[in-house]
């Protein structure tokens, strides 16, 4: 009996009282608390799943209903249109009251999103309309007939009492925003319509969770989003009214509500079948509840065995490793093991730890430094060349032009300045601040070529967030105009911004030739060979592309690229690949 003492309990009959005891335990453990969690919480979490989705896509479409109002205001508040009739009713000039309107509304609302066709009548005239439409959106000449034989009687039966209200009207699967237009004795004189990009609108209301059907109601015009009821509800005024706000039969939810905008109501009803997910969920569970039969006393053992010996000190120091490779320097591990050799083990950790964050430390202090500073000295060339083109454009039209436009070529310059000068000494910009700088040049030089310059953006909204170099656009923009644009005083820009696997992709092409000595030029920036003090005739737009060359190789090193070619159409494509990016696919 003293020797059994010494040795301990046999491990077998040890094995065998752990699995004995660990058995049953578990199993009703697991499987009540599971049966409870979906009996009491799984209706509840779809509810409010749905609802919460429901909400957020409301939020989306009144936005994009609020953002259609006040992009409309543009025709009231802006005098252009005003002082073009009044023009008209001096002189008579009907010729010159059409070009003025329809450039107005050209400039105002063609390549705006939210509209697909816009189109405004005086009270005096109202079978004269005055269009534009957006081509990219599929606006055709078309649309404008389809509306003027079904929609333009309503439109001047229900203006005259609108005042300063909105109307809205749906019409051959189209939908119409009407509102007039005041003037400064507040008594309409002319009427504008704007037919609303519904795919745009009301996108949101067709990605909510579970959903299959969607229909909406805005003031007096009802609209089918998605698909068809289930409930067979037709598609009519009295599926808004009444009724609870959220509704269940058979696992689908039928979901009611409206939401008070400024000057309109906008009413909706939704269907989802949550039936998928609740088979989905009584599947998952029960191969739950099969795998933990099979694994939970295993486990259970394996962690008893090595819990004192082993996983303890195992994963404490593995815990603290995973801290400091996520950057936690200097972490400590308790030395109160009960073995010497873990002991020893934790003690040389510990001044590893401590070494190596004062070294760390001392190098990040040293590399930081020298990284802002060849960052600053590099970004603060680009500030005084394009300072003085922008100055030189921006006098010349104030030679050529009335001071109409000067206040539009400050606001761009302004915005230049304040990327140019980096004022909040940033050296990295999200994608969409980057895009403004482009937009606000590309206004500027706009203002120089007219209509000579086509400039078209390919743009990946989901990449709007991703941080960029400040100015690595803008300069490569500037390139294009002065080497393909310039020379030949006309010419098209695309711009173009996209995701190639894990990275982010810029590409800016120009119709513009490059000649073998523009080639050789380039390749000697893009390898560092020359400075561009050394080229001939070099400029802004030079020292540009070799500062953005040599800022992506001190921010991304290996990870970047940045060429300038012939495309197989001759164009000149200028790219630049940064990466790695995260994985924000859906």
């Amino acid at each position: 009996m003293e020797k059994v003492s010494k040795q301990g309990i046999s491990l077998k009959w040890s094995l065998i009282a752990i699995i004995v005891l660990c058995w049953v335990v578990p199993i009703f453990l697991i499987t009540g608390a599971v049966g409870l969690y979906i009996s009491k919480n799984v209706k509840n979490r779809i509810n409010d799943t749905i609802i919460s989705s429901v909400d957020s896509a409301v939020d989306l479409v009144q936005n994009e209903v609020d953002s259609a109002i006040g992009a409309s205001r543009k025709a009231s508040y802006d005098p252009a249109i005003r002082n073009a009739y009044n023009r008209f009713l001096y002189d008579g000039d009907s010729v010159a009251l059409y070009e003025s309107i329809t450039d107005f509304l050209t400039l105002q609302y063609k390549y705006d999103e939210k509209f697909i066709t816009t189109l405004l009548y005086f009270s005096s005239d109202p079978e004269t309309l005055y269009y534009t439409y957006n081509p990219e959106l599929m606006g055709t000449f078309a649309g404008i007939k389809q509306y003027r034989e079904l929609v333009h009687e309503k439109v001047k039966e229900t203006s005259p009492g609108l005042g300063t209200r909105f109307s809205f009207l749906y019409s051959g699967e189209r939908l119409y925003m009407v509102r007039n237009i005041l003037g400064s004795d507040y008594k309409p004189y002319a009427v504008i319509v704007m037919e609303l990009n519904i795919p745009m609108m009301f996108g949101s209301l067709q990605s909510v969770v579970w959903e299959t059907a969607c229909a909406v109601k805005l003031e007096d015009a009802v609209l089918p989003v998605k698909g068809s009821f289930m409930s067979g509800t037709r598609l009519e005024e009295s599926i808004f009214a009444a009724s609870p706000p959220v509704s269940v039969r058979e696992n689908v939810y039928t979901v009611r509500g409206f939401r008070q905008g400024e000057a309109y109501t906008l009413s909706y009803v939704l269907e989802a079948d949550s039936r998928d997910l609740t088979n989905e969920l009584t599947g998952y569970w029960r191969v739950l509840s099969y795998i933990l039969m099979l694994t939970v006393p295993l486990l259970v053992i394996v962690l008893l065995f090595f819990y004192r010996n082993f996983s303890r000190p195992v994963v404490a120091l593995m815990q603290s490793a995973q801290k400091i490779e996520r950057g936690e320097l200097g972490v400590r591990v308790a030395e109160d093991w009960g073995s010497s050799e873990f002991r020893i083990l934790t003690s040389g950790f510990n001044s590893m730890s401590s070494k190596l964050k004062y070294q760390f430390e001392r190098i990040y202090q040293e590399q930081a430094a020298l990284q802002e500073a060849r960052i600053k000295a590099l970004q603060s060339q680009i500030n005084p060349h394009f300072l003085n083109n922008t100055l030189e454009i921006i006098n010349w039209e104030a030679r050529m032009s009335g001071d109409s436009a000067v206040s539009r070529m400050i606001e761009a310059l302004s915005t230049m300045l304040t990327a140019a000068t980096g004022r909040d000494e940033k050296a990295s910009v999200q994608l969409r601040e980057e895009l403004e700088y482009v937009d606000a040049y590309l206004y500027i030089i706009s203002v120089r070529f007219g209509k000579r310059l086509n400039v078209r953006r390919e743009i990946d909204d989901s990449l709007l967030d991703i941080p960029v170099p400040r100015l690595i656009l803008q300069p490569i923009v500037e390139n294009a105009v002065e080497h393909g644009i310039t020379p030949r005083m006309q010419g098209a820009i695309v711009l173009r911004v996209y995701r190639n696997d894990d990275k982010l992709v810029m590409e800016v092409e120009n119709d513009g030739k490059m000649t073998e000595q523009d080639i050789k030029a380039v390749e000697l920036l893009l390898n560092g060979s020359v400075q561009p003090a050394q080229q001939t005739g070099a400029g802004s737009s030079s020292l540009g592309i070799r500062n953005i060359n040599q800022r992506l190789k001190i921010l991304y090193k290996e990870q970047c690229s940045f060429t300038i070619e012939m495309t197989e159409e001759g164009n000149t494509l200028a790219r630049v690949a940064i990466g790695p990016l995260p994985d924000i696919r859906q």
